[in-house]
């Protein structure tokens, strides 16, 4: 009888503690799903655009601080921008590098080959992305004195006759809108 009353008396001691352990684990759970990051929309296709000169203004940059120097993304953007790149994202990058890795959608694209040709001796991977920008990781061994050439390229001759660029966002009326463009002083109604 002893063991039946001993039974009876943790029966629900243990009961408690399981059930806390189950709560306790769809808490850890939940939170993580919750806080997980969201994935995006995927990026639009690149458009096929005829062209023989690639210029920077045409190219779209993403620019990663991989290292601990505060403000290196930044100050990497700043250059690209004043060199007539059109900059996309500067963050942080979970990705590590020492020094200088360029990522496009080929390694040998007219885009990727222009943003390389800004650097010395960029490591250069290809990730296949369909919009066609270039991302750039700097890392702590990067050296702003050296790791860009001095004079870089504007632009750069394309062979075949096209290039394919990220589109171009082009505001576009809502659904119902009836706006319609002013005329210019002096122009007659038709």
């Amino acid at each position: 009888m002893k063991a039946k009353k001993v039974m009876r008396l943790l029966s629900t001691p243990v009961t408690l503690i399981i059930l806390l352990g189950l709560l306790a684990g769809g808490v850890v759970w939940g939170y993580k799903a919750v806080t997980a990051r969201v994935a995006g929309p995927p990026p639009p296709p690149c458009v096929t655009v005829p062209m023989t000169e690639l210029t920077t203004a045409s190219v779209t940059v993403n620019v990663y601080n991989s290292g601990d120097q505060r403000g290196l993304a930044g100050r990497v953007a700043d250059t690209l921008r004043q060199g007539g790149f059109l900059i996309g994202t500067v963050d942080n990058a979970d990705t590590k590098v020492l020094t200088i890795l360029i990522v496009g959608a080929a390694a040998d694209n007219p885009e990727v080959q222009l943003v390389a040709s800004w650097f010395v001796n960029p490591e250069i991977q290809a990730d296949g992305r369909p919009d066609h920008t270039v991302d750039i990781y700097v890392g702590n061994s990067y050296d702003e004195t050296n790791a860009m050439v001095p004079d870089p390229p504007a632009s750069l001759q394309i062979s075949s006759g096209e290039v394919c660029l990220p589109p171009t966002e082009t505001p576009t009326p809502e659904a119902g809108s009836s706006e319609q463009p002013e005329p210019e002083p002096g122009d007659e109604p038709t």
